[in-house]
Order: C-alpha cells, then structure tokens, then sequence
C-alpha cells in the first residue's frame, strides 16, 4: 500500500521518470501494480502538491516555477534547454 505523501514525496524527488515501475524499483516490496492501482483509486488536486512544497520555495526576482502537465506533441522541445521526455504508465495526477 501506497500513502499519498510517499507518491508525492517520490514526485518531488524524481527528476525525470515518473513511471509506476520505477517507483516500484525504488520501494522496497513494492510492486508495479500496487503503484498502478493506488493511481487508479487516487485522485490528486494541485492543492494537495503545493501544500507540502510551498515551504520549500524561496522567492526571489530570478525564482521561476514552471509546470506543463500537457500530453501534445512537442516537436521543438528538443531543441529547449532542460526539455526531457516523460512517460507514464498510469493515469494523470489530479
């Protein structure tokens, strides 16, 4: 079993893939299905994130948070700076 703050604590320290196998790879007796499931019964709002990481940001005029949860096919990102692919097995985080 999965608690919501461990998916959201392997969000925020996952900076590039964000499947359901590998978060089960970095669990112990954890398995892909259980990631799976638990996604599937869940549902997330934005609120839920940025209340355990508001703390955590410092402000400031060179501060920027950007956040692009869209799933559109991105032909030029290749050629942005920081611009990874990120598959998914499960369904979206709401």
């Amino acid at each position: 079993m999965i608690a919501k703050h461990e998916y959201i604590e392997y969000l925020l320290s996952t900076p590039f893939n964000y499947t359901c196998t590998n978060m089960a790879d970095h669990k112990p007796n954890l398995s892909h299905d259980v990631v799976s499931d638990f996604l599937r019964q869940e549902r997330f709002k934005p609120a839920d994130l940025w209340a355990i990481v508001k703390d955590q940001i410092g402000d400031s005029n060179t501060a920027s948070i950007i956040v692009d949860d869209s799933v559109q096919d991105k032909r030029y990102s290749r050629f942005i700076d920081l611009v990874k692919k990120q598959y998914s097995a499960g369904p979206p985080v709401r």
